[in-house]
């Protein structure tokens, strides 16, 4: 099946899903943001362990394993917001879907991908492994990390951490099986996360949790601080997913089918 064919149809069955049964779109969707939320936890756990040894790996270890969440998130059929950016974009700009519909099914995916974070970061705030972090914990000093970037940082690395997201998720629709599918992701996913990039559920994920399990709470994690954070990440995660990948992989198969992916 050729790429065009792929989107379009992964586009319609979005599409109808949310338009004719909202329900199920999320319950997907909610699904997607526990999903992250778990590979996240067990992410800032590994990270947090091996730190205590090797204080430059722990990073390292988070951006190794937080790929498993977005792994399961596209095996098991999940709703990730920044995921239907790229494949809404592509769909409106070969007019297989409107751009209004589009940006009603990518803000309500990241509506109701926050609730699923929220459940999950609850649980893992009072979990063994992760209440009472510290000052110290890789929890922290990550979210805390986040929430000291500029208004410009944030939206640049927004970009770029939503165009490798989707370089990883368009990459999966090549691949002909699981094995093919965690190969492509997960050492993609690893990038972005890796370099420190934003990625709006990324930091759904790591801010609700340390809301949760952090004591105390760090000084930089206030609600304005917070809801600057995501707002300006969401923009980033746009253009950079939405874009910068779903517009202009769309552009590109537009013509000669010799030259379409």
């Amino acid at each position: 099946m050729s790429l065009n064919d792929s989107i379009a149809a992964a586009v319609a069955k979005k599409d109808q899903l949310f338009y004719q049964d909202f329900a199920r779109f999320a319950i997907r969707a909610i699904l997607a943001g526990a999903y992250l939320a778990i590979g996240t936890g067990f992410g800032v756990v590994a990270g947090d362990a091996v730190a205590q040894y090797a204080p430059a790996l722990g990073p390292v270890v988070f951006a190794l394993f937080f790929g498993l969440g977005l792994f399961c998130i596209i095996l098991l059929g999940a709703e990730l917001a920044t995921g239907d950016m790229m494949y809404f974009f592509y769909g409106a700009t070969q007019r297989k879907v409107s751009w209004l519909k589009s940006a009603g099914v990518i803000v309500a995916a990241t509506l109701l991908n926050l609730v699923g974070v929220l459940i999950v970061a609850l649980i893992l705030g009072y979990s063994a492994k992760l209440s009472g972090a510290g000052p110290d914990h890789l929890l922290v000093s990550l979210t805390e990390g986040k929430l000291e970037k500029s208004p410009g940082q944030l939206l640049a690395e927004g970009i770029l951490a939503n165009f490798v997201v989707n370089m990883g998720v368009l990459g999966s629709t090549f691949a002909k099986d699981v094995v093919g599918k965690f190969v492509v992701i997960v050492p993609i996913i690893a990038m972005f996360v890796g370099l420190g990039l934003e990625h709006v559920i990324a930091n759904f994920c790591l801010m609700l949790t340390t809301l949760f399990a952090a004591d105390p709470l760090p000084d930089s994690l206030t609600l304005g601080a917070v809801l600057t954070n995501w707002g300006i990440v969401w923009v980033g995660n746009v253009i950079g997913g939405g874009l910068l990948i779903g517009a202009v992989y769309s552009t590109l198969n537009k013509g000669e089918s010799a030259y379409r992916d």
